[in-house]
């Protein structure tokens, strides 16, 4: 059972990785512009961080339900490879969209 779902749950776990990474960002954020939680307005550039880690917070638990359900149904590897890709583009989506609109 287990060689059926390793994939899977590796993918799983640089999911977890990618969104620890994004919440760490916007605490370093926090930090640098001294605004303290619950506040989520201030310098214009913690609140790209921050809104971009809420977005990508916001379709994770989609996209690990998708991911497992396409695991297990269809095919592991495929799922994989597709959970993968978009990893990366969330971690590129994160990336643009905490830069200034001047810099993207």
């Amino acid at each position: 059972m287990r060689n059926e779902i390793d994939l899977l749950a590796a993918v799983t776990v640089l999911g977890v990785l990618e969104q620890a990474y994004f919440t760490l960002q916007v605490i370093y954020a926090r930090r640098k512009y001294k605004i303290s939680p619950p506040e989520t307005t201030g310098h214009p550039e913690f609140e790209r961080i921050f809104r971009a880690q809420v977005n990508c917070s916001e379709y994770f638990p989609i996209f690990i339900s998708l991911l497992w359900v396409a695991g297990i149904f269809f095919h592991q590897g495929v799922a994989a490879a597709c959970g993968m890709l978009y990893l990366y583009t969330r971690f590129r989506y994160f990336q643009g969209y905490a830069l200034a609109a001047q810099g993207r």
